[in-house]
Order: C-alpha cells, then structure tokens, then sequence
C-alpha cells in the first residue's frame, strides 16, 4: 500500500510544480477570480493525483488475478 501512496505523492508533487509554473507565466495581477482559479485548479490536481494512484492500484489488483 505504501508504493501506492507513493504515487499519489509524486503526482501531487508534479503536478503542483507544474500548474504553478504555469500559472506564473500565465497569469498577472492579484485579484478574486486568480485566486480562485488557483484554489480550484489545485484541488483538481489532488484528485487528479488521488485517480491516478488509485488507478495504479486497480491495474495491479487485475494483474494479480
């Protein structure tokens, strides 16, 4: 179970790194709707990153079998 949450931490790291690097080229200005945009891409990210490790666990449960 441990690989697992491995993987979910990687992709949770990854894709954070990712995103706001983007961001900061995409995106100027402090404002409501940036922060926002921020928050919910971030939380995307999350379970994006808990589907893919989830995802690995499903493959490797079918493999077993």
């Amino acid at each position: 179970m441990s690989k697992y949450i491995g993987i979910f931490f990687l992709n949770l790291f990854i894709g954070i790194i990712l995103y706001f690097v983007s961001a900061s080229l995409l995106m100027t200005g402090d404002n409501a709707a940036e922060e926002a945009i921020n928050t919910f891409g971030f939380i995307i990210i999350v379970f994006l990153s808990f589907l893919i490790a989830q995802m690995y666990y499903l493959i490797h449960l079918v493999k077993k079998k």
